[in-house]
């Protein structure tokens, strides 16, 4: 048996021609997404707050290129958003 995040295996996944790994979120990513926004007080201030957070989370994913919230902002759909994060904790799988 095996534990540890390199010990799942799954195929990467692609958002507009750029290729992610899907290495699980970290215990460390998890406390970052998870405290999102605790200090925003408006509604864009919590989603610019998470697509911050998420835009990290591909980048340390992906070689050679890198994303950005505006980049997130165009390519992206809110199920979008839940689906990525669901597949990096392993609850669902990619299309």
């Amino acid at each position: 048996m095996q534990f540890g995040r390199q010990a799942v295996k799954r195929p990467p996944f692609e958002i507009s021609g750029i290729r992610f790994s899907s290495l699980p979120l970290s215990l460390a990513e998890e406390k970052r997404l998870a405290g999102a926004g605790a200090d925003a007080t408006t509604d864009d201030a919590a989603m610019d707050a998470l697509l911050g957070i998420l835009a990290e989370l591909l980048n340390a994913r992906t070689q050679g290129e890198s994303v950005g919230a505006d980049w997130l902002m165009e390519n992206l759909t809110a199920g979008d958003l839940e689906g990525i994060v669901s597949y990096l904790r392993g609850e669902a799988t990619a299309d």
